[in-house]
This record gives structure tokens, sequence and C-alpha cells, in this order.
């Protein structure tokens, strides 16, 4: 088995026993909807105008909520330092990281968006391009959170300064995103949006990976 899929396998066990430490980003996304759905007065014409750009943010806040648990934790034990004695690049274990992160905490946020999309009375379709445009986006949100992850992952604290340094990255996403979702009914898979939603993921996995790779061994190192 490659080191990356060893690195994945050990996460996932790691989630499964960590007592749902891994659903918190599930918790905070309920608590954020329905405390919009409440501040929107609960109409449900309004609900619906609204629900793709909330189920976006939602999902986005929800991520930087788990950004600790990218690098951090891992730092703090030695795991880090015992994949350095492994001979592991920083780019292997970087990688490793950030699809763990994927699947165990931003897979099962978009995976319950079909629950929020009866909530909010979304119709079908619009449903299908908001799924399409999470997927699409998947690899961007992961990367440039695993960045500031890796950025941060030597202090004790830095939340706020995580959001501060994510946010314009995930600002172009999420601007495409909610349009291509919008636009979904009426161009379908073909819209604009979609193909440049795609390029900002493939941009992620070009400059993110590397970014995050130097800031972790830079951390290591230090």
């Amino acid at each position: 088995m490659s080191p990356v899929a060893e690195i994945i396998k050990r996460d996932i066990k790691l989630a499964a026993r960590s007592g749902g430490a891994w659903s918190y980003g599930l918790v905070f996304m309920a608590f954020f909807l329905a405390l919009c759905a409440i501040a929107l007065g609960g109409k449900l014409q309004t609900l619906k105008d609204l629900s793709i750009p909330l189920i976006w943010l939602s999902i986005l806040f929800a991520s930087l909520l788990s950004i600790s648990h990218i690098f951090r934790q891992d730092m703090e034990d030695g795991t880090m330092a015992q994949f350095k004695l492994a001979r592991l690049s920083s780019m292997t274990i970087a990688s490793a990281k950030t699809l763990s992160f994927a699947l165990i905490y931003l897979l099962p946020l978009i995976l319950t968006t079909p629950i929020w999309s009866q909530f909010f009375g979304l119709g079908s379709a619009e449903l299908v391009g908001l799924c399409l445009a999470l997927l699409i986006a998947l690899p961007a949100i992961a990367i440039y959170v695993a960045v500031s992850g890796a950025l941060l992952c030597a202090k004790q604290s830095g939340g706020f300064l995580a959001i501060i340094l994510t946010a314009p990255l995930l600002i172009p996403t999420l601007i495409f995103g909610i349009a291509a979702a919008q636009n979904f009914s009426d161009a379908g898979i073909a819209a604009m949006e979609f193909r440049i939603l795609a390029g900002l993921s493939f941009i992620s996995i070009a400059i993110g990976l590397p970014a995050s790779a130097a800031a972790l061994s830079a951390n290591l190192e230090g």
C-alpha cells in the first residue's frame, strides 16, 4: 500500500475512534442554516432564493472550523516528525492529509445537501447543480484550507487568522460555485461557471499543494 493510502487509512480509523469529532462540522452547518432560516423570518420564497448561497457559506465555514484536524494534531503528538523520519516527502504528507480532510470532513457536508434542499424547498435541477458545483469545487476548498492549516500548524491558536488567510483564496470559488449552481437549470454542466470552477480547482492543485508542502516543511524544520 502506498504511503498516501496508509496515511488516509490511519486518519479514517482515528476519526472513527474520535467519538464523533468528525461530525462537528455537520452540527455547525445545521445550526448555521437553522439560525439563518429564523433570521430570515421563515418565509419559504426568501429561503429558496437564498438557499444556494447559504449552503455554500455553511460548508465553507464548517471547513474552516475543522482546520486544526488537518496538520496541527499530528504536529503536536509527534506524528509529523515520525513521517519525516520515515523519509516521507512534505508533498506526500500534504497530499495525503488534504485527501483525508476532504473525505472525512468535507464530503459528509456535501452528502447532506439533499436534506437541506428539502428544508429550503429547492427543486431537483437546483439540487443537482448545487451538488455538482460543490463536488467540482471540493479540491479547491480542501487545498486552500490545507494551506492555511499548514501555515498555522505550529501555533496553538489562530482560528481568526486562518479565516483571514483562507477567505481571499476561497472567495472566487464561492462566487463561481454559487453562479454555477444557480445557472445549472438553464445551461446545464456546460455553463461557463462550471468550467471556471473546474479551472479554479486545477489551479489549487497546481499551486496550493506545493504551497502547503512548503509551509509544512518549514514548520517541521523550524
